[in-house]
């Protein structure tokens, strides 16, 4: 045993060793709740292992972040004296280190759902440990829904165990039919939390700075972990700490997902000073960092939502919950006592959310429901799953797949395209990409504008004018985006990713190192999937095809050539982005479309690496998903209705001619949708027509049996087109009686029984007649002065009696007293009192 073993076994969880064998012996299924520091991610896939509960097969232990994927295996690797790559092992995207004799293997959960493709049955592997399941990350919860139907249909003798230190355990073991849930105690060391005592509306960057030279002058030792949102944060973060005057030297580091695995090591090895380390939530579960005593949490971090209405991802800066929160502050009790100091106040703390919000109800599904499809689940959504997806999302899934071509739009299986899509570890949208690529010979030119688009944005917004210099350097061609980031991408690879020389040409260079890793590495995955192909021959149209191939429902036409502004498919709009060189052309694709929030609190939708379209490529891309049809069209500017033939893919126009052909009805339909659609003004539709609507609503409320239709927007523009056939032009229209098409649209005996049951007027017992004023949200009224109906005791009523009128009772002068739908309660109850305080008011008066 290793010393570092022997320090290991120490662990609280090791107290479940007994209990834990026990429990795997004779069940399949196990929920471990260990809290933040007790080892279960290094410890319990080591007992299994000794156990020989895994019959001597894998054991798969599922993390959800690549950093902590890494450093968990070096760590057990270390622990057990042998060689990373060996007994223990890891693979994460882009990166192996195992081997046939690999037993205990960490990755990450999406390389296990490509697994399955390869092992539906997983026969070389044992046991399955659901590490950090309190995350929700969205292949997560796929994992487990296909582990556990795989372990129900074909492998009993699989072990799923899921693993937490925040998880609400309950749930997820009622899903796993009921089974066993094991509890570790406390964390190995106590952490003090500490609140503000007051908000600080400052940025968090400033904050935390502040709050890291507290922690310097006290003189505790002790390195110091800052948790914040996201890298131009950290950079920030780190800035504002380095001009703090220390007595002592500080050693400051950065540690995110992108950052090279060199780097990202640096923050677990030793240093002769103390460590400052800014991270992003990669540090957040997992990850242990020896000679951390403090925390520094901003309480913030970048999530991405989806909106599968608008098909637009918004990474959005917002507050992390309780779970989370314990998670951070248990970073700084992984191996002594420490302190975590919270950027929020106590208050505030109790507002937040309890637990995470599952990824699967905040991100986009076409990843997963492809892979699922691909497994043979044929309903998507009532897939059995922790938690189900929301059928508008998998929906809008299903339908971005069908017109990437990846999935049959008649019998929903996965198509050719499909099948080779699947073996790519990217986004169903950058697949379609590579395979169009193949088919074209431009394989390699499009992995790489797959990697320089799959990670962050490597161009730097630079107010430096070096950097708007380099930026109009790389803008030679005016008809991609994508072109300009290629010659950033080579210019920043000549000059060997420098930082210094990044920085002034506005590249972030370590992004830019990163594009050329997965781009190395996509060529590889393209290579060993079959998706190859390079011809010199090929054009720039050629790669712009790619582009349409992957993106086609982001194509846009712009509003007019003045503007920036642009109508997208899917009945969207955007701004294209200032930067983008595709200025001339009318029709474009964006392959970055995001939202953002403006000083002003507006949201802003932004086109971004834009790509010019022509028709003729629609045409020959997307021949089963373009419509022509000869339509009826208002036009604003002439004020009257055009014919006009359009060309549309989806409902966005991408070309359109005029026709010397009219038809009457189809005109007037075109002028009504323009008037519902508060695009122009019919002075007809009057106070006399919307109580006609309200009376005969209030009939077929209350007597369905007559079966009135119901005035809804399709029997309005029917109505419409029928008072309008006939017409062109906007001024002949306005002119045009729109009432007897209403009143038509019911039969003869209909219209009497609207008349008898809601009449325009009511007669009171005294024999004075009132005027009805119906509403869409309430009872018809009258209005009343109180001397008009004294003596009157019996109340109006309409439908039968089964609508009591509101009666608003007024002074002589008009002003309202009092309204009611019960007269003799009225005079009995309420009367008395108005009595008295209209005297005061209205002294000397005769009329009350």
């Amino acid at each position: 045993m290793t010393p570092l073993a022997h320090t290991a076994r120490q662990l609280p969880v090791w107290a479940l060793r007994d209990p834990l064998c026990a429990a795997w012996r004779q069940q399949n299924r196990l929920v471990v709740i260990a809290p933040t520091g007790s080892g279960k991610t290094t410890q319990v896939c080591q007992m299994l292992f000794e156990d020989g509960r895994a019959g001597g097969k894998q054991i798969i232990v599922l993390q959800p972040r690549r950093v902590a994927t890494r450093s968990v295996a070096a760590r057990v690797a270390a622990e057990r004296g042998v060689q990373l790559g060996g007994e223990v092992g890891y693979l994460i995207r882009f990166d192996d280190r195992a081997s046939p004799e690999t037993r205990i293997l960490f990755m990450t959960e999406g390389v296990l759902l490509r697994r399955l493709q390869d092992e539906p049955d997983l026969g070389s592997v044992g046991a399955i440990l659901f590490d950090e399941f309190h995350e929700r990350n969205l292949f997560s919860d796929v994992a487990l829904g296909l582990a556990k139907q795989l372990q129900a249909s074909r492998r009993p003798d699989l072990l799923l165990m899921v693993m937490s230190a925040t998880l609400d355990a309950e749930p997820i073991a009622k899903y796993l039919s009921g089974c066993p849930i094991l509890r570790s105690e406390g964390r190995s060391f106590p952490v003090e939390i500490r609140h503000l005592d007051a908000p600080d509306h400052r940025p968090p960057q400033e904050v935390a700075a502040d709050e890291v030279e507290r922690i310097l002058v006290s003189g505790k030792p002790g390195d110091i972990l800052v948790f914040m949102p996201g890298v131009w944060e950290i950079q920030q973060t780190l800035n504002a700490i380095r001009s703090i005057r220390s007595r002592e030297p500080l050693t400051l580091l950065p540690l995110y997902g992108e950052l090279p695995p060199e780097d990202q090591d640096r923050v677990f090895q030793s240093s002769s000073h103390r460590k400052v380390i800014v991270a992003t939530n990669v540090a957040e579960t997992s990850v242990t960092i020896d000679g951390v005593r403090f925390v520094v949490d901003s309480g913030v971090a970048r999530i991405n939502r989806y909106d599968p209405a608008l098909g637009i991802s918004a990474l959005r800066i917002e507050p992390i919950s309780h779970a989370s929160a314990d998670q951070r502050a248990g970073r700084a009790g992984r191996t002594a006592p420490g302190e975590c100091r919270r950027l929020w106040t106590f208050v505030n703390h109790k507002d937040r959310p309890k637990t995470n919000t599952p990824e699967i109800h905040r991100t986009d599904l076409a990843s997963v429901v492809l892979l699922l499809r691909s497994l043979g689940v044929k309903d998507i959504v009532n897939f059995d799953l922790p938690d189900r997806m929301d059928p508008a999302a998998a929906q809008a899934a299903l339908e971005m797949l069908e017109r990437l071509g990846a999935l049959d739009g008649a019998t929903g299986g996965v198509t050719d395209i499909g099948r080779r899509m699947i073996r790519l570890p990217v986004h169903p949208r950058y697949a379609r990409m590579l395979v169009e690529a193949s088919n074209r010979g431009c394989v390699r030119t499009v992995a790489l504008w797959a990697a320089l688009v799959s990670g962050r944005d490597m161009m730097v917004r630079s107010r430096e004018e070096s950097a708007k210099e380099m930026l109009e350097l790389f803008q030679t061609n005016d008809n991609s985006d994508f072109f300009t980031l290629v010659r950033a991408f080579n210019w920043a690879k000549q000059h060997g990713f420098s930082l210094d020389a990044c920085r002034r040409a506005g590249v972030h260079a370590l992004t830019a190192a990163n594009v050329e890793d997965t781009y190395e590495q996509l060529l590889d995955l393209c290579e060993k999937s079959g998706i190859r192909g390079e011809d010199a021959r090929f054009s720039d149209d050629d790669l712009l095809k790619c582009v349409i191939a992957g993106f086609a429902d982001h194509l846009a036409r712009r509003v007019d050539k003045g503007t920036l502004d642009c109508v997208v498919a899917g009945g969207r709009s955007g701004t294209l982005m200032r930067e983008s060189v595709v200025q001339k052309s009318d029709l474009l694709v964006a392959a970055e479309i995001r939202q953002i929030v403006t000083r002003d609190k507006k949201e802003l939708t932004l086109l971004g690496l834009a790509s010019e379209v022509k028709l003729e490529w629609l045409r020959e891309l997307l021949p089963g998903q373009l419509t022509e049809k000869v339509e009826h069209l208002y036009d604003r500017t002439q004020r009257r209705v055009a014919c006009v033939r359009l060309l549309r893919y989806r409902d966005l126009i991408l070309d359109h001619s005029h026709q010397n052909c009219t038809h009457p009805k189809e005109a007037a339909a075109a002028l009504a949708r323009e008037f519902l659609d508060d695009e122009i003004e019919l002075p007809h539709w009057n106070h006399e027509l919307e109580q006609w609507l309200a009376r005969a609503a209030l009939v077929a409320k209350h007597f369905p049996e007559l079966e009135l239709p119901a005035f809804d927007d399709a029997a309005k523009l029917e109505c419409l087109s029928r008072a309008l056939s006939g017409t062109l032009l906007y001024k002949e229209a306005k002119e045009r009686p729109l009432l007897p098409a209403f009143r038509d649209y019911l039969t003869a005996v209909q219209r009497d029984f609207v008349n008898d049951l809601a009449p325009q007027a009511v007669t009171l017992a005294n024999d004075k007649r009132f005027k009805l004023i119906y509403a869409s949200d309430g009872p018809p009224a009258i209005t009343v002065k109180l001397h008009e109906i004294f003596g009157v005791k019996e109340h109006p009523r309409l439908c039968d009696g089964k609508v009591a009128v509101l009666i608003h009772l007024a002074a002589p002068d008009g002003k309202r007293l009092a309204s009611t739908q019960d007269l003799a309660g009225f005079w009995k109850a309420d009367y008395p009192q108005l009595k008295r305080n209209a005297l005061t008011k209205y002294k000397g008066v005769a009329w009350l």
